[in-house]
């Protein structure tokens, strides 16, 4: 008899309906988020190196799923420092009580975002070091007020940064100043089968992966990978567009660009006024078969200069002049290479 009243109950529940509906959405996404992330590539990468106990871990326990963020903007210099006690200058750490997985180049596209590299910092540091990495932190500025090129000056910090001993650098990442990590477990590692693009989720876009050639914000490559994609292209002048670029060069390649699952690539973006596009980006995109002839590879035909290599406490700062006359020796690329179909 009780049991007939409780299913009364729930029969004549006025919002059970509702609550049902709730459910099949619910289920519905969840089923679509799995779908897209299979299709996109997305998985947990696995420690295949669990039994040497001498590795750090993949995963060690000094890992946190939700970090909290502090965007505030009002830091001095001094400020950061002081809260980052296991820094050696030059942006350089390496942990104490294991062997870490790989030896990591993190380079960092700048200009005139002063504030947004505070932040990236304050948060960086103790990100890579709860993850047991030994890494060092390449800040990349491009000299003067001409027009951007990112992918330049990111070869050039690939090429001094390669040609380091003390360490030699297994990964390097390319990150943007104005993408924090949300999650430890998004864990900066190179992936040997190909490269690993680690921002798929960022707030500004609804922690959603907008589509599946999508590989900017953060990507990791090893020397290998991108000497095979032959680096980033020199030609975009103006902001935006050269990570298309490079993921068509990597699928040219023969890589299938991995990522982790959207729940732990988070990344919250720090809000900042848009930059002037760059020229003609969708003409130079269209005829990225140019890639063998325009790339790492043709740097030292390149007219630019390095104007200095300072150590701060925190990061290591290149800076790198050129003006838009610096790939005169390649620019007949866009006009003689054929649009590719």
């Amino acid at each position: 008899m009780l049991n007939t009243r409780k299913y009364l109950r729930i029969k004549n529940n006025e919002h059970l309906p509702v609550i049902i509906l709730a459910i099949t959405i619910f289920v519905v996404i969840h089923l679509c988020n799995k779908h897209d992330e299979k299709t996109a590539n997305q998985y947990i990468m696995e420690d295949n190196d669990k039994e040497n106990h001498q590795l750090c871990p993949l995963y060690p326990s000094t890992l946190q799923k939700h970090v909290q963020l502090d965007m505030s903007t009002n830091l001095e210099w001094a400020d950061v420092e002081q809260n980052l006690k296991n820094v050696q200058t030059g942006g350089i750490y390496t942990p104490d009580d294991c062997i870490s997985r790989q030896k990591l180049a993190i380079i960092i596209p700048f200009r005139n975002r002063e504030t947004q590299l505070k932040i990236l910092l304050r948060h960086l540091h103790p990100f890579l070091q709860r993850q047991k990495r030994a890494y060092r932190i390449f800040v990349v500025e491009q000299f003067g007020n001409g027009t951007f090129n990112k992918g330049l000056i990111m070869n050039v910090a690939f090429n001094q940064a390669s040609k380091s001993t003390t360490p030699i650098f297994d990964c390097f990442i390319f990150h943007d100043v104005d993408l924090i990590p949300e999650n430890d477990f998004n864990v900066y590692e190179c992936d040997k089968r190909g490269p690993r693009h680690l921002a798929p989720a960022v707030d500004e876009l609804r922690y959603f992966l907008m589509y599946n050639d999508l590989i900017g914000g953060v990507l990791g490559l090893t020397k290998e990978q991108f000497f095979k994609a032959n680096g980033w292209s020199n030609l975009y002048w103006g902001w935006g567009f050269e990570d298309d670029d490079m993921n068509h060069r990597l699928r040219h390649a023969g890589y299938h660009v991995s990522r982790p699952p959207n729940l732990v690539g988070r990344y919250k973006m720090i809000r900042h006024e848009k930059q002037t596009p760059a020229v003609n980006r969708y003409g130079t995109l269209s005829k990225w078969l140019r890639y063998s002839y325009d790339g790492i590879r043709q740097l030292s035909t390149l007219d630019y200069s390095i104007v200095t290599t300072e150590t701060h406490l925190l990061y290591t700062h290149i800076l790198v002049n050129f003006t838009r006359s610096a790939t005169k020796t390649i620019d007949h690329l866009l006009e003689d290479i054929p649009k590719a179909k």
